[in-house]
């Protein structure tokens, strides 16, 4: 029965932690792995913020080139007013969603390859949690704030009384 794993929160400096190579058996081995999962915590963190930030210079990228292609169009239709009619300038939505359905662009690629990185770790966390230890608990909690106090900034609030 010594083989088998806790099932209930408990202290100590003796855990395996994922793997039969990552164990601790001293207060120092404890320390330096409650340093490593807090590091995985802010790495997890930073890339969540990466991936927002990342969309966001997307989004804005795509709306200066929706808003010059909207402004190129409206010339268009201005020049050509008098020979055609405005129906003819619409395009048949199967037209008009390929333009914009694409599927491997760079970006894609890139936000799928660092959700994958990110899941893969919120995951490796999880695991660490499930260890039961209860220093290695602290150590995720901890890591968790100080990532969300370092890449996340303040949460948007928006006034309720007029609109509810």
């Amino acid at each position: 029965m010594s083989d088998m794993m806790s099932m209930t929160l408990h202290g100590g400096n003796r855990e395996f932690i994922l793997f039969k190579f990552w164990k601790t058996g001293s207060t120092l081995g404890m320390g330096a792995s409650l340093i490593i999962v807090i590091l995985m915590c802010i790495l997890f963190e930073a890339l969540k913020a990466l991936r927002v930030f990342l969309a966001k210079i997307h989004f804005i990228k795509r709306h200066e080139i929706a808003r010059t292609v909207s402004a190129n169009i409206a010339e268009v239709r201005a020049d050509r007013m008098d020979s055609t009619s405005n129906d003819a300038l619409n395009f048949p939505p199967l037209l008009r969603f390929a333009g914009h359905g694409r599927v491997f662009t760079p970006y894609r690629i890139l936000q799928a390859f660092l959700y994958a990185v990110q899941v893969t770790l919120a995951y490796v966390l999880m695991l660490v949690v499930m260890t039961f230890n209860l220093w290695l608990l602290i150590a995720v909690v901890v890591g968790e704030a100080i990532g969300y106090f370092l890449f996340t900034g303040e949460p948007i609030v928006s006034d309720c009384s007029s609109s509810c």
